[in-house]
């Protein structure tokens, strides 16, 4: 069990770092490239969280279906091809079809992600698991935020979107690896 709870934390915390080195940066990189408003940061990100709070039901219903494990790795997948797009997304039209998509991926992500946390232990504690793979998610994407600053100030935007690919990929691979 040892084995396979160290496995989702590292999955778990590959997956908030994929996800979480964007998040502060990414209204400077779309300010920085794009002719954007504020209020076009405001409708992508917006787009991002709708799309991805209607399709997490949907995203259940697909884990019930196909098993945890399949929707968590398209999901990943998904999102690795999103994290290159925005190296070659050249106009706002572009940012929307990959924030819809980004929002699918992340929906697809996170309820498989802890269909597979509750199947790590079918017995007590289950609260004191959800616990430590949550605190793990939450304080990986938190260090992002820091660790993304300093990879933008010293190597550019496109650095932020290779690491995310990065971490998707070998969450991707991990996750081939969980029985």
């Amino acid at each position: 069990m040892r084995a396979r709870v160290s496995l989702i934390i590292t999955m778990s915390s590959l997956s908030s770092l994929g996800v979480g080195l964007l998040g502060p940066i990414y209204p400077i990189f779309v300010l920085n490239r794009f002719s954007a408003s504020i209020v076009d940061i405001g409708m992508l990100l917006t787009v991002f969280g709708i799309v991805s709070a209607l399709f997490k039901v949907l995203a259940g219903k697909l884990i019930d279906i196909y098993g945890a494990k399949k929707v968590f790795f398209i999901g990943i997948a998904l999102g690795a091809l999103c994290s290159l797009a925005y190296i070659f997304a050249f106009n706002l039209t572009q940012l929307y079809i990959i924030e819809f998509l980004f929002g699918l991926s992340y929906a697809l992500q996170n309820p498989s992600r802890l269909a597979l946390i509750m199947d790590v232990n079918n017995g007590e504690r289950k609260g004191l698991l959800l616990g430590i793979f949550e605190s793990a998610y939450d304080f990986t994407g938190s260090v992002a935020a820091i660790v993304a600053a300093i990879m933008v100030s010293n190597f550019g935007f496109e650095a932020i979107f290779y690491a995310c690919f990065g971490c998707q990929i070998i969450t991707a691979l991990l996750i081939l690896r969980f029985e």
